[in-house]
């Protein structure tokens, strides 16, 4: 028996990808928002809190651009602005409830699918496929990649 290559990992990658959009489409089909609205929103969730200068870094633009950003999200009733108390030239964006719930039920909507198809596993492809994503995260981390307390 060969072994795979990476080729062969990234055509199973691309088949799961598929397989888990399509199962969560319901939930990703009536979102009214921007994937840039909806990346500050999981950046918020794992930062709880920060500033549209930050947003701005983030992204990579200026601050005008991000203060938009951060406008349509607090319309949309996702994000809530505040000044900061020790600080009240800087305005300090967290998600709301209604924006927190939303980026916790479409992570969790994906783990949960995640969840099922692994417990179908034998013990020996369940052991398999968690000591490759461990490999897999080690080099991402060796080559500088920000890695996530929880997955997205």
């Amino acid at each position: 028996m060969s072994q795979p290559s990476a080729e062969e990992a990234l055509v199973a990658y691309r088949k799961l990808h598929r397989a888990l959009l399509t199962s969560s489409a319901s939930k990703w089909r009536d979102l009214d928002i921007s994937m840039q609205q909806l990346r500050a929103m999981f950046f918020l969730r794992d930062e709880e809190q920060a500033t549209v200068g930050r947003l701005a870094e983030l992204f990579s633009f200026g601050l005008p651009a991000a203060s938009l950003l951060a406008d349509r999200l607090v319309r949309a009733g996702y994000v809530e602005r505040r000044e900061d108390p020790a600080d009240r030239r800087r305005v300090l964006l967290s998600l709301t409830r209604v924006g927190l719930r939303l980026v916790t039920d479409l992570r969790e909507g994906s783990h949960s699918v995640l969840r099922r198809w692994m417990s179908s596993l034998s013990p020996e492809d369940l052991a398999a496929l968690t000591q490759g994503w461990r490999a897999l995260a080690e080099v991402a981390s060796r080559h500088g990649a920000v890695l996530e307390n929880s997955a997205v």
